[in-house]
């Protein structure tokens, strides 16, 4: 058995685990300091992942991907929930960029990365989001995708960018009602009922909280243009 404490967005949790691959791959955000919960994964829950993922994963790396959904199971009772999307931070102020697996959020922050001077990756994939007092922060983990894309901080978000493919650049500021349901599911939902209204909540205040945009773009320069004079408010200099 594998006993090792993390920390993640300001949170300690313990984790009880069978392999050492979790612990590898957490190692970057070990800490000592007394834990707020802890998780732990059997091996019926590795054997259900292993048995449903489409990516045939091994014991050691679908244990991973256990142990960071039972920390999401917890998250909402903290302020805190599990968001698919890609964090960007310029000038100290972070912006999520989301859409479906494969529609190409990566790609575009790795444009913005490239053109735009000032601009750090908080996290490729699934940020922790803190939702507290009106404000969302998000917070890299580990957990940010096949890149490995996170730089240990965090940012106080002020946008939030839906990506579609298009084959023009154009952005428009939306009411979140009229992508709601694309919004939810970006998010991971817990199973309980507490957790799940917790979660709901958070959405609310989030929503209410940070403009929402719609960007549909192609994978140019124009299009980092696009989104960034949208969300910033400021020129894009190139």
């Amino acid at each position: 058995m594998q006993n090792f404490k993390v920390e993640f967005a300001k949170l300690n949790i313990e984790v009880s685990c069978n392999y050492e691959y979790s612990k590898k791959y957490c190692r970057d955000y070990l800490t000592d300091a007394d834990a707020d919960f802890s998780v732990s994964v059997s091996e019926e829950d590795i054997d259900e992942e292993i048995r449903t993922s489409p990516y045939n994963p091994k014991p050691g790396y679908a244990e991973s991907i256990c142990v960071y959904r039972e920390i999401a199971k917890r998250l909402p009772y903290y302020n805190r929930m599990v968001f698919h999307g890609a964090v960007v931070s310029y000038n100290g102020k972070g912006y999520i960029f989301t859409a479906p697996s494969g529609t190409g959020k990566t790609t575009h922050i790795t444009l913005w990365k490239k053109y735009i001077d000032g601009v750090d990756i908080v996290n490729g994939d699934k940020p922790i989001l803190r939702i507290e007092n009106g404000t969302a922060e998000a917070f890299a983990t580990c957990y940010a995708g096949k890149e490995g894309f996170e730089n240990h901080g965090s940012a106080v978000i002020k946008g939030i960018c839906l990506i579609r493919r298009g084959t023009e650049n154009k952005i428009e500021r939306v009411s979140p009602g009229t992508i709601l349901s694309e919004i939810m599911n970006q998010l991971y939902m817990p199973y309980e009922a507490e957790a799940v209204l917790k979660t709901l909540e958070l959405l609310d205040v989030l929503l209410k909280a940070v403009p929402v945009y719609v960007l549909e773009c192609d994978i140019s320069e124009e299009a980092v243009k696009t989104s960034f004079e949208a969300l910033t408010g400021e020129k894009y200099k190139g």
